[in-house]
């Protein structure tokens, strides 16, 4: 086979069951071993390591595959969006949910997306927003989106995979509390007293697409706005698969989309990005437009 990326760098989750990573590498190295001259294996250890292999030695690749769930990909990110000289990504899905990997068509099947490396490789220049001194690929969320990951059980994670999800989000959504919260994007200040606030860059959370179409390469991110809430407004939320902006004529959900944007919240409350949790009230959104290149599957 032509070597297509001469010195590749494999980044993969140790904290997968041994026997699972195992057969996991059994199955991708020697398809990945066809199209390079040298492959540099890297098991992570620790949280934060994933980002730190990413930023000291990714430019000395040309290609760094990220073999892991959405955590491990939001570290990676981090780890390759700083720096000067980029290599190429791409992703081979391993997690519970994989929304990245699932934004940039990759199969969720191992043996089908290290076919998208493989066999003639399709590059697109993907998007990524810097949040403060963090970077996200995914989505930046806080209220009822970070209380649902505070929430998760890592032990139902495991079992029940993207169900978890939905149950703790029927937990959390009894009672959800009202932040205040004032957006300015595109010239326009927001005051509203919000249960959610969403800044999308990928088209899905926990497997559920999100009612819009989402563009990964328009400079643009989408946020959401969720004045009110309930189990109705849940399901469509999370659950609708739409094509265009969301049809709310009762204007609980407030959708605009901008390159760049400043949130403050008032209350003490987490943000999640990409499914790590932070915690801090003020926040400035930029997106980077087509910051880093990765390897995508075809569209559906």
């Amino acid at each position: 086979m032509t070597i297509i990326y001469p010195k590749i760098l494999l980044v993969c989750n140790g904290k997968a069951g041994q026997g699972e990573l195992e057969t996991q590498l059994m199955e991708v190295t020697p398809e990945l071993l066809d199209i390079c001259d040298t492959l540099t294996v890297h098991k992570t250890k620790d949280k934060g390591d994933a980002e730190k292999i990413c930023r000291n030695t990714g430019q000395e690749y040309d290609l760094v595959v990220i073999m892991g769930g959405d955590g491990t990909v939001h570290e990676a990110v981090n780890g390759l969006a700083s720096l000067a000289s980029k290599p190429k990504a791409a992703i081979l899905p391993g997690g519970t949910c994989n929304d990245f990997a699932r934004s940039l068509n990759i199969p969720v099947n191992l043996g089908q997306a290290v076919k998208t490396i493989t066999d003639s490789p399709l590059e697109k220049d993907i998007d990524i927003v810097k949040a403060g001194d963090r970077y996200f690929s995914n989505f930046w969320g806080t209220g009822l989106v970070s209380k649902t990951s505070d929430n998760i059980d890592m032990g139902s994670k495991s079992v029940l995979g993207k169900l978890s999800y939905y149950i703790s989000a029927f937990q959390s959504i009894q009672d959800p509390p009202l932040l205040r919260a004032v957006i300015s994007a595109n010239g326009k200040v927001y005051k509203e007293q919000v249960v959610m606030l969403l800044a999308a860059n990928g088209r899905s959370i926990g497997t559920n697409p999100l009612p819009a179409n989402i563009d990964l390469e328009d400079g643009l991110i989408d946020i959401y706005m969720v004045k009110k809430t309930g189990f109705p407004l849940l399901k469509e939320f999370f659950m609708i698969r739409s094509t265009g902006e969301v049809n709310d004529p009762s204007n609980d959900i407030i959708h605009i989309r901008a390159s760049e944007a400043t949130i403050h919240i008032e209350e003490d409350e987490k943000v999640d990005m990409d499914g790590e949790l932070y915690e801090e009230q003020n926040h400035t959104l930029v997106v980077l437009k087509h910051h880093l290149r990765f390897i995508v599957g075809e569209n559906e």
